[in-house]
């Protein structure tokens, strides 16, 4: 069976805009965790203890 590219329907596009608004949520409550956690930490130890207990990564500074 082969498939065939459909272009996008009203609810397909919704529900992909409602998923990047999701997702673009989710980064910005994973920072805010992230910058508490850095307050409340010791030491970059104990941070990055701290950040692996609840699954969050530090963001990378270039």
């Amino acid at each position: 069976m082969r498939s065939e590219r459909r272009p996008l329907s009203t609810e397909t596009s919704e529900f992909a805009r409602a998923r990047v608004t999701a997702e673009a949520g989710l980064r910005v409550q994973q920072d805010q965790a992230v910058r508490t956690v850095a307050g409340r930490a010791r030491d970059a130890d104990d941070l990055r203890g701290l950040l692996a207990m609840l699954g969050l990564e530090a963001p990378v500074r270039g």
